[in-house]
């Protein structure tokens, strides 16, 4: 999958990377950039309420900012200061959505994001000696020679591991799947 977040300088990005990219975090704060500003999100909002709302610009500190953001937006889109509070809002959620999602593009490059093929708590199917199993995964292990999921066959509860490389071969994430292998099983003894 191509990379959305970048660390790229403002003036070495597309329209498409700055999309993905103008809003972001910096000390714990949000801020926002584009190829004219980078800017502290608070700021920006403050410089929008003064210069389309009016607004003296007279909050206390931070928290009483937000207090007044949060009254702004019970306002709903019927204000200007409604608007500039939801297009604040939207700033700082872009901004923990960018590093949030730059943390797993991050994992995905150096192959330490896993990619289960189910959840825990799925229903799994097991052949073993020519019968299908109806089983439940309980959890998984990862361990050094990889992921195992534990799947509990719900007859007996007894809980089983199951090796990765086996999928698809011996447990199946679908009664159909299991069928079609026991079926393909049956016809290499037959033969």
């Amino acid at each position: 999958m191509e990379r959305l977040t970048t660390k790229k300088d403002v003036s070495e990005m597309g329209m498409f990377e700055l999309a993905h990219n103008s809003c972001y975090a910096k000390d714990g704060k949000a801020r926002y950039r584009d190829y004219d500003l980078d800017i502290d999100a608070r700021e920006l909002t403050k410089k929008l309420l003064k210069d389309h709302a009016g607004d003296d610009d007279s909050f206390t500190d931070d928290e009483d900012f937000d207090d007044w953001m949060i009254d702004y937006l019970q306002s709903g889109m019927d204000s200007i200061e409604g608007l500039i509070a939801l297009f604040y809002r939207n700033l700082w959620a872009m901004a923990d959505l960018r590093e949030r999602l730059a943390e797993y593009e991050d994992l995905e490059e150096q192959n330490r994001l896993i990619k289960l093929p189910c959840a825990v708590g799925d229903t799994a199917w097991i052949v073993f000696e020519g019968e299908i199993f109806k089983c439940m995964v309980s959890k998984f292990d990862i361990v050094r020679n990889g992921i195992f999921p534990m799947l509990r066959i719900n007859e007996t509860l007894e809980t089983i591991s199951v090796s990765m490389k086996t999928l698809e071969k011996t447990w199946f994430l679908t009664k159909e799947a299991a069928e079609a292998a026991l079926k393909e099983l049956e016809r290499g003894k037959g033969e």
